[in-house]
């Protein structure tokens, strides 16, 4: 009876902590916990080299987590994004109507933050499709504007890795000393990823 009641409670407990939404629920379904999947983004791709990360998710959940990049000598900043929004697993799938949502979204997103800020001015100026060896494309817009008087162009480009949405956006100056082109980075860190 003892050990009845022990297993019991062994059962109720491994129960609780998959409910959590911790590494043991996710792993059961299929896509790494948070924390590993940010493990999987490299410390360096393609002359960037990796930052701080800002766990979102620890405040509100869906949110994921940020993780900030910086471009050869400074000439361009990144920032990587996970995160489900709190909808579960998305499909990395081409063609998942959230997918195509959540591009919309984030560059409207980045769009709003420039419109909020006296000193930066930034309009759309096409999307593309950018291929990722081994994978589904990723949705891709081109920004252009200024920060203050600097011009500058951003690249928003979003899909899906390790169960999450994958945002990457790059900024950098429209015209600087040390060129960056941005998409060897965006699909270096897809393909990290995504495993």
């Amino acid at each position: 009876m003892a050990r009845t009641a022990a297993l019991f409670g062994l059962v109720l407990l491994a129960g609780g902590c998959a409910q959590q939404g911790g590494g043991i629920a996710e792993g059961l379904s299929g896509r790494p916990s948070l924390e590993a999947a940010a493990a999987r983004l490299p410390a360096t791709v393609a002359g960037f080299a990796r930052g701080d990360a800002v766990w979102h998710e620890r405040a509100r959940p869906g949110q994921g987590v940020a993780v900030d990049y910086a471009g050869p000598s400074r000439a361009a900043v990144a920032t990587v994004s996970l995160y489900d929004r709190a909808q579960g697993p998305v499909s990395s799938q081409p063609g998942d109507p959230r997918v195509a949502q959540e591009f919309s979204n984030a560059v409207a997103e980045v769009l709003a933050q420039a419109d909020r800020r006296t000193s930066q001015i930034m309009a759309e100026r096409g999307r593309s499709q950018l291929a990722v060896p081994g994978g589904a494309p990723l949705s891709c817009a081109r920004l252009e504007g200024t920060y203050g008087r600097q011009q500058v162009g951003t690249l928003v480009c979003l899909g899906a890795a390790a169960g999450r949405f994958l945002k990457v956006q790059v900024t950098s100056p429209a015209r600087p000393l040390l060129p960056v082109d941005p998409e060897p980075f965006v699909i270096g860190i897809a393909q990290a990823a995504r495993g």
